[in-house]
């Protein structure tokens, strides 16, 4: 089943194309994540599907209901697309206490029937029970942000759009929260449309992840796809770190690279200098120099000295060969 459709949107700004014309389709009941740098196009394009922008040509569609369309002159205003919204600076009203900010969004959109009951239902889902009567500055971070989760899903909505939600947030209390949304959302069976430029975040919640550069879509996949079998030299590198073998074109992932021959026929044996050392907790991380301006990484179990000449060993199969190449 469908949850939305994009077919030729486009924006410009200022004359500056922020997204080429774009054709997407997001599965309903998945969580999908617009991963990119900042300036990519994601956020341009999760403001279009919201309606917090207007498109220069195409149209969205969300099953058969029609959103937005060019062609028919049709834009159906952000209270009236029936989606919840997280933002990245939680947008909270100050001024108003946790229920009334998780109401408001019901009272806004005309849906004034059993507000208390979907209120606390929504609270008690993020497990704010009992803070209701609290203010935004009665509340820790999290806190905060789990107020804007629960004025998303008291919409009962057809998709959540999260904009970079977890960005303002210390990286223990991130993790705890990215867990926290995982299963929120897994619980409730939504439809997640999710933008950050952290690859950590994309891979470990995404059902899919949809690779964006320059306003257009390098590639999409399965978390596992996109780092495996990277389409574009730019998801390659963005994705994860990537030792490249050529100019570009032929390139293998860290936990791929032996400091031991296994003697096979089709192995591939380079030399270098280990120009750094990193203890990362679970691992080494060890910055080669393989010369020509070439630095590879690699992990190793133990300690090794800096300076030292070394010996790697890569499987043929482990060797990715890669087309589109940045330029």
């Amino acid at each position: 089943m469908t949850a939305l459709t994009i077919q030729g949107i486009s924006k410009s700004f200022d004359g500056v194309q922020a997204l080429q014309a774009t054709d997407l389709v997001i599965a309903s009941g998945k969580f999908t994540t617009l991963l990119g740098p900042s300036g990519c196009g994601k956020t341009t394009l999760l403001r279009m599907i919201a309606g917090l922008e207007t498109p220069d040509q195409g149209e969205l569609r969300i099953e058969n209901d029609i959103l937005y369309s060019s062609k028919q002159r049709k834009n159906v205003p952000p209270h009236r697309r029936g989606f919840g919204m997280v933002f990245q600076e939680f947008a909270l009203w100050p001024h108003l206490t946790v229920f009334e900010n998780v109401a408001f969004s019901l009272r806004a959109s005309g849906q004034k029937k059993d507000i208390q009951a979907r209120v606390m239902t929504a609270l008690a889902q993020v497990r704010l029970q009992g803070m209701e009567q609290r203010y935004p500055h009665q509340l820790s971070g999290g806190q905060q942000q789990r107020v804007a989760f629960a004025r998303a899903i008291v919409m009962q909505p057809r998709l959540i759009l999260f904009d970079e939600p977890l960005s303002a947030l210390d990286a223990i209390l991130r993790d705890e929260m990215r867990t926290e949304l995982m299963n929120l959302v897994q619980q409730l069976g939504v439809t997640a449309l999710y933008v950050t430029h952290d690859q950590t975040e994309a891979m470990a919640m995404s059902d899919e992840i949809i690779v964006m550069q320059s306003g257009s879509i390098l590639q999409r996949g399965t978390p596992e796809q996109i780092y495996r079998q990277p389409t574009h030299s730019f998801v390659a590198r963005f994705i994860g770190h990537s030792n490249w073998i050529d100019n570009g074109h032929q390139m293998v992932r860290p936990e791929h690279i032996r400091w031991q021959s296994n003697h096979s026929p089709d192995e591939h044996i380079h030399n270098g200098m280990i120009r750094q050392v990193s203890y990362m907790g679970d691992r080494y991380e060890i910055l080669l120099d393989m010369g020509e301006e070439r630095l590879w990484t690699a992990y190793q179990d133990e300690r090794m000295t800096v300076g030292e000449q070394v010996h790697i060993y890569i499987s043929a199969q482990h060797v990715h060969t890669i087309d589109a190449v940045s330029v």
